[in-house]
């Protein structure tokens, strides 16, 4: 056999064992693809879930989308029953209570909490099924910013918020002063003063 046979055959078997190699690295057509959660991709599991529609559900879904709601009800779903029934059903106000989110209120809802961006990644489908099987529970909001978690971040970068509103930032079952008044310094003062919500 020539030199140049063996110098062929030589790079050809350290060619196919470089191609067997990265075959073993990416785990071959036939394997199951894993995300940083489970399972991904074709082979996976569909994901499920069931919206709610009973009424303490859409109760607190109806907090969930509007911050001026979480703030003045808390976790009190009797009072945002009774504040829907009041404005919405009588045509005062165009407020939405079901628990269907939209894809932008899914996204708001992912981008909003790292565990659910852990859990979801990017599929909007699995950050409802979070919301549904764990965030209401929780009380999480999927209103698009600002809302309780942004407007906490704001009074909190800002001293002369602290001051004028206080520092209560939590969710209880009824009125938060903190909160309710630092959304509407948001929407009256804040977006023109080019103040900032972000949390760090």
């Amino acid at each position: 056999m020539s030199q140049a046979a063996i110098i062929g055959v030589v790079v050809l078997m350290m060619m196919s064992s470089s191609a067997s190699a990265a075959m073993l690295m990416m785990g071959g057509d036939d394997e199951k693809k894993t995300g940083p959660t489970g399972p991904t991709g074709p082979s996976s599991t569909p994901v499920t879930f069931t919206v709610p529609t009973d009424e303490d559900s859409e109760a607190e879904c109806y907090m969930s989308r509007y911050v001026d709601l979480r703030a003045a009800f808390g976790k009190n779903v009797g009072s945002a029953n009774g504040h829907f029934n009041q404005y919405t059903t009588n045509g005062t106000e165009n407020r939405n209570n079901s628990c269907t989110m939209s894809d932008e209120e899914a996204q708001c809802y992912l981008d909003r909490y790292p565990d659910v961006k852990a859990y979801a990644g990017t599929d909007l489908k699995k950050a409802r099924k979070h919301y549904y099987e764990i965030g209401m529970k929780e009380n999480r909001d999927f209103a698009c910013p600002p809302a309780v978690k942004e407007l906490t971040c704001y009074v909190q970068r800002y001293p002369d918020l602290q001051t004028a509103f206080g520092t209560n930032y939590e969710i209880g079952m009824d009125w938060n002063d903190t909160l309710y008044k630092a959304n509407g310094h948001w929407h009256n003062n804040g977006i023109a003063e080019g103040r900032d919500y972000s949390c760090p």
